[in-house]
């Protein structure tokens, strides 16, 4: 199917698109396509013109387009396409379809949904994705339109998307992550050059255009839409009988009296649609100016006492009259028809006429847009666009929708909603109700996406105008909270205090306060935190208070934690899982492996990944990471890098960095086992690059790193500098860090090499403390055993270390244990002993790829004579970076069952991991293989297995 009339002047830029479509239909690589350009420089042209080229092909098109005004309805863009032409019905069933209107505060499974339907669409036959205006696209469809592409690489898959603004954040994204499987065209329009711009008009007017038409299509400024415009201005003019030559040469001018032209009831139908901002039914617009019942935010008045073009009112007319300023207004030619729908024929004048309006018309139209989608049963978050553009001091109506569209918009789209809820309380008057109200909200909604330090600011803006106790006391709650985000906890501790010290505050609010305070003493005041956090406990108990108990229960959890009673921390972590759910189940699994109940930790996460079944919500970061520590912990190296990039690059597209340090020093841990301590270093450096806090005390696993790398490079008196504040606070309890297993056999080492005994001697009173409040456990006693033996040259002491720590689940542990043991062993010239402890040492390293580890060994070995010729062809050997033999197990197994037929969601029930995740390892696996496409890695994997069974 061709186009009707050629599009002219964009050849090459078309012929770039036509070049991505044409490679996916014969490689099934992915591609996108960005089109940017200035308004009217023709991008949905060109958009239509792609989309028109694509049917014959064999894509199926989903094809959408983001409204200004109604940006805020979440993942718009994305569910226009899935139900846009053949796509909904080669793709998914509408109720299918349907069900993710309701997914929108579920971010992940909105995606993965979208994903999966997708996924299944490409399966069959390639699928196009086309979205126009993206600059104006809502937050989950921003993030959304980023990711899936990289989550669905290798599939025949092109996403098309326009932009008047090259540097949008989707463009942005897209740009930063394009890979070989999933490469970014760019196309830039620029104005047409005069020919062009004639050749349009001989086009569209039929006849080379004469003089004066030359002259007024000059002032189009090379844009092709204000050429169209014009020219099927002239074309109008001539059906109607009048000189051509007088057709106006300046489109806004045309546009203004046009509307100009209209009657009050057509004028008002096109302001009413430019400030509605989508398209409309004819019906929706009589509700709009004609409703059967009042709207109290729009003002009734009589239409013979309104002047002709006052646009300071609204009118209200009856439906005839409505309906018979629709046609005049589609006569005129500012709107057109969309199948069963009416709206502007372009952006370009919906903007003209919605400029033309006074302040005050446009307060009042937005008020009767937001009344009539409330009143309709749209949600709180689509109204919000118009209430926010409305909003007056005091105006409880469009303040109430703010905050509640605030409320609906945390989940997944927490930048919009700390906007919403601010845009709520700033016109509000101070001292008032509402403003109190709206400001406790405020602050509450504030800290809960992030804005910790806007969360702050209002918080003490609202004390300083509240004397009653019980608002006081809410509002420093809400203020703990941001402050514990911040670091503040002194100030927090202090500011509860004197709260606390107020007459007539209920009991449940004192709980409350009570319960903040002992979180705050967690990162302040150690031994303050140990003695009150009980008591606070105890109190939130005593008055039933639920959100009192949760923060006493991570009070005390932070507590055992950082303090290293794991058997305290988990029994609070376990009861607050219980109290709210799958949010904390995070903690009691990091606790179940730190007391080495790993076999507790797998099962309880996989209880997780299996509650959560097709709801990807439910598999959280906190999850996640959890579940790449327990890979991490028992040396499953492979898999813990694999869940540590799919957890940086989940934070990334979600804008949540919570968990992304974590993922950071594991990734950079694998990295220096391997002994790949460059790009540990760089992972480190960008990592630290982006922080603003206070690495010494909020983030000493960024110190501990960079103190280990300085240690491999020989530089052991620099490492104790850069440690020396993390070991001497860890006993404080305000980090948990250094009583990690592992730890402090490390920093013993460091500080032993660098001749520093307190630094020594700290690291070693640590081991101890930590096997004394872990009885039981074989990896807290076994390190105790090992620092002592390794600080005193004890034999005795080395050997119960390599007994109780080969108890441990750990193999680094284990390995070390039984290395250290032989090393002093063969000092002790009993080489027949050491070699025992040596071989089982070398065969855990090798299993794990510890090279480093691996080279001291031999080191060891060969300096107590101790041969071992196998040894040499191992030592040392890295992983190479291409080819299968440069996949790690995870992502062996990924590249076997999608060249098996699996999708990424059955992959990923396969495996037990999200459907992401799969897309991480999938992506590495292109990238390895040099593939760019599934079927290209079909192939590859074909091949492979051919060689294997000798088929040629």
């Amino acid at each position: 199917m061709g186009r009707s009339t050629p599009l002219r002047g964009r050849s090459d830029q078309l012929s770039l698109g036509l070049a991505v479509l044409r490679r996916t239909v014969r490689s099934g690589q992915s591609g996108i396509v960005l089109v940017t350009g200035e308004p009217g420089m023709g991008k949905s042209a060109l958009l239509d013109a792609l989309t028109c080229e694509a049917a014959p092909l064999g894509f199926v098109i989903g094809r959408s387009s983001v409204d200004e005004i109604a940006r805020t309805t979440p993942g718009a863009p994305l569910l226009m396409a899935l139900r846009s032409g053949p796509l909904a019905s080669a793709g998914a069933g509408a109720g299918e379809i349907a069900e993710l209107d309701g997914l929108s505060a579920r971010p992940l499974t909105f995606m993965d949904r979208i994903g999966e339907i997708l996924e299944r669409a490409a399966a069959a036959t390639p699928v196009l994705i086309a979205v126009d205006d993206v600059q104006w696209a809502d937050q989950l469809s921003r993030t959304a339109l980023s990711a899936l592409p990289g989550w669905l690489a290798g599939h025949p898959l092109v996403w098309v998307f326009t932009s008047r603004d090259p540097d949008c954040e989707v463009f942005r994204d897209l740009t930063a992550r394009t890979t070989p499987s999933t490469p970014v065209t760019v196309v830039p329009l620029a104005a047409l050059g005069r020919d062009d711009v004639l050749q349009i008009a001989r086009d569209r007017l039929g006849r080379p255009p004469s003089e004066p038409v030359r002259r007024m299509l000059d002032g189009v400024g090379g844009s092709p839409f204000l050429a169209v415009q014009l020219l099927e201005g002239l074309l109008r003019a001539a059906a109607r009988g009048e000189p051509a030559d007088r057709v106006p040469d300046e489109f806004i001018a045309g546009v203004r009296r046009s509307l100009a032209g209209l009657d009050p009831a057509a004028a008002d139908v096109v302001r009413m649609a430019s400030v509605l901002g989508r398209t409309f039914a004819v019906d929706e617009m009589a509700e709009l100016l004609a409703p059967r019942h009042d709207h109290a935010s729009v003002p009734r008045h009589d239409h013979a006492s309104v002047p002709r073009h006052d646009h300071a009112s609204v009118v209200r007319y009856d439906h005839a009259s409505v309906v018979t300023g629709v046609e005049a207004a589609l006569a005129s030619g500012l709107l057109g028809t969309a199948g069963h729908r009416i709206g502007f024929r372009h952006d370009l004048v919906r903007e003209t006429v919605y400029g033309a309006l006074s302040d005050g018309a446009r307060r009042r139209f937005h008020r009767g847009c937001a009344a009539f989608l409330i009143d309709g049963g749209h949600s709180p978050l689509e109204a919000a666009p118009h209430a926010r553009l409305s909003v007056t001091p005091d105006d409880e109506d469009c303040v109430r929708i703010l905050r509640d569209a605030a409320e609906e918009a945390v989940p997944a789209l927490p930048e919009t909603a700390g906007k919403l809820v601010t845009e709520a309380f700033r016109p509000l008057r101070p001292g008032s109700q509402i403003w109190r109200e709206t400001g406790e909200h405020c602050v509450d909604v504030l800290g809960r996406v992030q804005r910790a330090a806007d969360a702050v600011h209002l918080a003490e803006t609202l004390l300083r105008r509240t004397s009653e106790p019980e608002a006081t006391a809410r509002i420093q709650v809400l203020m703990s909270r941001a402050l514990w985000l911040t670091g503040n906890l002194g100030d927090s501790v202090e500011r509860i205090g004197r709260v606390l010290a107020l007459p007539g505050i209920s009991p449940a609010l004192r709980a409350r306060l009570e319960a903040a305070r002992a979180l705050a003493l967690t990162g302040h005041d150690a031994s303050a935190a140990r003695a009150v956090a009980p008591a606070a406990l105890q109190q939130a108990r005593a008055v039933d208070d639920r959100e009192a108990m949760v923060l006493a229960l991570q009070a005390v959890g932070e507590v055992g934690r950082n303090s290293g009673h794991h058997l305290e921390a988990m029994a609070a972590f376990r009861e607050l899982r219980q109290l709210e759910g799958v949010n904390h189940v995070a903690g009691e699994i990091i606790e179940l492996q730190l007391l080495d109940r790993y076999e507790e930790s797998e099962a309880l996460i996989a209880a997780a990944l299996a509650d959560a079944r097709d709801e990807v919500e439910a598999v959280r970061p906190s999850l996640l990471s959890a579940h790449m520590w327990h890979d991490f912990n028992l040396s499953r190296l492979d898999d813990a890098e694999s869940g540590a990039r799919a957890l940086i690059c989940m934070s990334q597209e979600l804008g949540g960095h919570v968990y992304e340090l974590d993922a950071v020093v594991v990734y950079a841990s694998v990295c220096a086992l391997r002994g790949e301590w460059e790009r540990a270093k760089r992972l480190v450096a960008d990592r630290e690059s982006r922080s603003t806090a206070d690495d010494g005390i909020r983030k000493p696993s960024l110190r501990l790193m960079r103190g280990w790398f300085a240690a491999a490079e020989g530089r052991p008196a620099d490492a104790v500098d850069i440690l020396a504040p993390v070991l001497y606070t860890a006993r404080e309890s305000r980090t948990c860090w250094p009583w990690w297993p592992g730890w402090t056999r490390l920093l013993l080492a460091i500080g032993t090499a660098a001749g520093d005994e307190r630094f020594a001697k700290e690291a070693l009173t640590l081991a101890e403390e930590g096997a004394a409040r872990n009885p039981g456990i074989a990896s807290y006693e076994g390190i105790a055993y090992q620092t002592q033996g390794l600080a005193r040259q004890d034999l005795t002491l080395l050997e119960q270390a390599a007994d109780t720590l080969g108890r441990s689940p750990r193999p680094e542990l284990q390995a070390g244990g039984a290395a250290d043991y032989g090393k002093l062993l063969a000092a002790r010239g009993r080489r027949a002993e050491a070699a025992v402890h040596f071989d089982r040492a070398w065969a855990i390293y090798d299993r794990m790829g510890a090279r480093p580890a691996q080279d001291s060994l031999h080191r060891a070995a060969r300096k107590a004579g101790i041969r071992r010729p196998e040894w040499s062809a191992g030592a040392g050997s890295a992983r190479p970076t291409h080819g299968w033999a440069a996949l790690t197990d995870a992502e062996a197994r990924v590249a076997a069952l999608i060249s098996a037929g699996h999708t990424n969601r059955s992959a990923a029930a396969e495996l037990g991991v999200s459907p992401n995740t799969v897309g991480t390892h999938l992506r590495s696996v292109f990238t390895k293989l040099d593939v760019n496409s599934r079927v290209q890695l079909v192939n590859a994997h074909r091949n492979r297995t051919d060689e294997s069974f000798g088929i040629r």
